[in-house]
């Protein structure tokens, strides 16, 4: 590390970080930009694996999708000729039909249509808020490489489907040419925290890799960080990062002792 920071001030300096990132993502949930598309994205019905599968398998750039009445409701309505997206629905009913309270149960399932809102029109849909940081530094980048080499990461640059800026793979990180720095450091995050130690939320894990890209892109002086809205759009909240505190900072002071 550099002779003029020590462990300690370092520490410090990324305790703050954390703590403003905290204050900034609850300010950007309480924002109506947010807030109107947390909304929106909430009246979606949560749908299972197999049911999943048979969306991406049917319409892989599906994105939001709802059955027909659903969208009335929201103001939205499906196009004529637009084709329907199979699922399973489940057929329910009750053990006892002449008792309320007895218990239900399931008789089978049957095939329900829903539609992704790329084939409805209607209701203006609310924007999705700006969670990209597109800033980039070449020489960082090119540290940033160099630290992913030394712990056996190999980082590709390459077209990416949708939005997606970065993926870690497991030993190799693929980034999009648009990408900033901080989706880099990100990816380097996720290999560094999640490769080797298992999450079982995803939430979390974003949680963790963005808090670390935050905190690394402030002491590099990085500016527009779209980061808290990120977090946002992952379910994150300042209790959250706080409670992240120690697995952050440790990965954020290995990837800034590599790179001053």
């Amino acid at each position: 590390m550099n002779a003029q920071i020590t462990s300690n001030d370092l520490q410090k300096k990324i305790q703050g970080y954390l703590e403003t990132l905290a204050l900034e993502t609850d300010l950007a949930r309480q924002s109506d930009e947010m807030q109107r598309y947390l909304d929106f994205v909430a009246r979606f019905h949560q749908y299972s694996p197999s049911n999943i599968f048979l969306i991406m398998l049917t319409k892989p750039d599906a994105t939001h999708v709802a059955g027909y009445q659903a969208w009335k409701k929201m103001g939205r309505y499906v196009r004529k000729g637009e084709k329907g997206i199979p699922i399973f629905a489940p057929l329910v009913h009750r053990e006892d039909p002449d008792k309320d309270d007895s218990p239900k149960v399931l008789s089978g399932f049957r095939i329900v249509y829903v539609f992704d809102v790329s084939q409805t029109d209607g209701e203006p849909l609310p924007p999705v808020p700006d969670w990209k940081s597109p800033e980039k530094n070449t020489e960082m980048n090119e540290k940033l490489i160099r630290f992913a080499e030394s712990r056996g990461i190999t980082v590709t640059f390459k077209e990416l489907s949708g939005e997606t800026q970065g993926v870690s793979r497991g030993g190799a990180i693929e980034i999009s040419p648009n990408a900033g720095t901080k989706t880099l450091i990100h990816e380097i995050a996720h290999e560094l925290l999640h490769q080797g130690r298992y999450v079982s939320d995803s939430n979390v894990c974003e949680l963790e890799a963005e808090s670390v890209a935050y905190c690394v892109c402030r002491f590099l002086d990085f500016a527009s960080l779209q980061c808290p809205n990120y977090l946002t759009l992952n379910a994150a909240t300042a209790v959250s990062i706080i409670n992240h505190v120690q697995i952050i900072q440790n990965c954020t002071e290995e990837i800034i002792s590599a790179l001053v």
